[in-house]
């Protein structure tokens, strides 16, 4: 299964959806992603056949605007190299949200998110922004959240790019301690820390088979 929290044209505003050969079929229940995912896989399951049955619209997914697909509601732990930062949730942001333009380092890798009964776990990009100095000053998750639905999945390859010159490339195991049991619901491992990037730098992340975006740093779109 795969899920994304997206903004709806019609209305404007927070809806899940599931991926489904290329289209975000809208869920027409009232439950956030978090929500469904507190509720258990078999939820998250049954989520999916209502959207394959009566989806509440049908976008063809890059024309969607996403969103984080969880909003987290405590602190997020993260791991970049031998460095653990907690960072905010107001800090969390989505690939299609604005990348501040004291940004200047991308740490990359992949966030765990354990589901409310535990058997699933499900993945997405993660991405820490960095200033100067050092300092978290936004963490980009998604766009999508992909479920391992019990076959446990193979390592993801990571690479980033800027203008078609690959500047990043690492390997993230989902069975790492600090994704099966680290801190935290939300939690991400950050192998791949980019040189120093510049406002308008196009960033090019590819997460594998959890996917591919591109953003670009200091874009206030």
């Amino acid at each position: 299964m795969r899920w994304v929290t997206y903004l709806s044209p019609s209305g404007g505003g927070k809806r899940v959806g599931a991926l489904d050969d290329g289209d975000v079929l809208g869920y027409p229940g009232p439950e956030s992603l978090g929500e469904l995912l507190d509720a258990g896989y078999h939820a998250m399951d049954n989520a999916l056949q209502t959207c394959l049955r009566a989806a509440s619209e049908i976008i063809v997914e890059p024309e969607a605007r996403m969103c984080a697909p969880v909003d987290p509601a405590a602190l997020v732990p993260v791991r970049v190299g031998d460095r653990e930062l907690e960072i905010h949730p107001e800090l969390v942001q989505g690939v299609d949200d604005a990348v501040l333009p004291e940004a200047r380092t991308a740490c990359v890798g992949v966030a765990a998110l354990t589901a409310g009964d535990v058997r699933a776990v499900a993945y997405t990009p993660a991405c820490l922004w960095l200033d100067e100095e050092e300092r978290p000053v936004q963490l980009t998750l998604g766009p999508v959240l992909t479920f391992d639905e019990g076959r446990g999945m193979r390592p993801i390859e990571l690479s980033t790019s800027v203008d078609d010159l690959e500047n990043g490339r690492g390997l993230v195991d989902p069975a790492h301690q600090w994704l099966v049991s680290g801190p935290g619901r939300i939690r991400a491992l950050l192998p791949v820390i980019t040189p120093a990037l510049a406002e308008d730098d196009e960033l090019f992340v590819d997460a594998g088979e959890l996917g591919t975006y591109e953003v670009r740093v200091g874009s206030q779109v």
